[in-house]
């Protein structure tokens, strides 16, 4: 007979040869697969939105790049590509009158900049690249802060209204793509006739002449369309641009003749009697200006310096 003691080794034995191991009560196994699988389950997620975070990143900067490479080839990309419709022929019309008489100054008859003075606006990328209102906005606020030269609000001219300044952006796109711009009339002058209060103002300076009150309220017009994008309304100047030619001694010093030949010629940013470093185009850069128009400037000039101005004759 086997004795108790026997039968406990036998059945121990068996445990181990033909059962399957299993951990004893309380050693932590389970727990420890628990941990591990928590863990695996929330890494996982943790890691792919890392690498999401990674991709979106490079995503963006690629699409930074792809978005500044366009801006900056914005004009090519535009002569390259098929012309777009033919633009108005009454606002392309207008809108190259009013460049005519209060943009040519800085940016030049064909709008491909004066040196010193405004950029190139047929080849430029910045143009190209924003839309109709962007560009009205753009040049109704100005940029007063520009290097070399500031462009003042409404290029220096408030008597130019919203709509004025919508045909001027038509006008550039025509410039920029001359597919889309018809065929333009000749230029016509927009100098606005002088108001009753323009001539009585005129009559005042020139001592009752009336036909001298005539010549100053005309040149009063053209300068305030013309020159004062330079030399600011009535002549005060702006800063960084034209100098203030209101009692300016150069301006009091010279005759007539003078002072017509310096207008008609205008003065290179490089001469060396250019105190400013600042361009002035011939005719003040409107061409379509007649002797006339500049003889009356001249008369009006004569009325913003006051007496003994001439005394000492400054640079301008």
């Amino acid at each position: 007979m086997e004795t108790r003691a026997q039968r406990d080794v036998e059945r121990a034995g068996a445990s181990a040869v033909g059962d399957e191991w299993r951990p004893l009560e309380g050693d932590g196994w389970r727990e420890f697969v628990i941990a591990a699988s928590m863990a695996l389950l929330i890494s996982v997620p943790l890691l792919g939105l890392g690498g999401l975070s990674v991709l979106e990143a490079r995503r963006s900067k690629a699409n930074g790049e792809r978005i500044a490479y366009q801006a900056a080839h914005a004009y090519e990309r535009l002569v390259a590509a098929p012309s777009l419709p033919m633009l108005p022929l009454e606002s392309a019309t207008h809108g190259r009158d009013v460049f005519m008489s209060a943009c040519v100054a800085c940016h030049g008859p064909a709008g491909t900049g004066i040196a010193g003075l405004g950029f190139n606006l047929v080849e430029s990328d910045f143009v190209a690249a924003r839309d109709d209102q962007t560009m009205v906005d753009y040049i109704i606020a100005g940029r007063p802060d520009a290097r070399p030269t500031p462009m003042p609000p409404r290029a220096g001219r408030d008597d130019l209204n919203d709509e004025d300044l919508a045909d001027v952006v038509v006008y550039l796109r025509g410039l920029q793509d001359p597919r889309r711009l018809p065929e333009l009339p000749a230029v016509q002058s927009i100098v606005a006739a002088p108001t009753e209060a323009d001539l009585q103002a005129a009559l005042d300076a020139a001592g009752g002449d009336e036909e001298l009150a005539g010549y100053i309220a005309s040149g009063a017009k053209i300068f305030a369309t013309t020159c004062a994008a330079c030399h600011g309304q009535g002549g005060v100047g702006i800063a960084g641009n034209g100098k203030a030619l209101k009692n300016n001694a150069f301006v009091a010093s010279q005759s007539e003749d003078d002072l017509f030949d310096f207008i008609q010629r205008g003065r290179d940013p490089g001469d060396p009697a250019n105190t400013t470093g600042v361009g002035m185009p011939a005719k003040g850069g409107n061409p379509a200006l007649s002797e006339n128009d500049l003889l009356d400037v001249i008369e009006y000039l004569r009325t913003l310096q006051s007496p003994g101005a001439g005394a000492a004759a400054a640079p301008k």
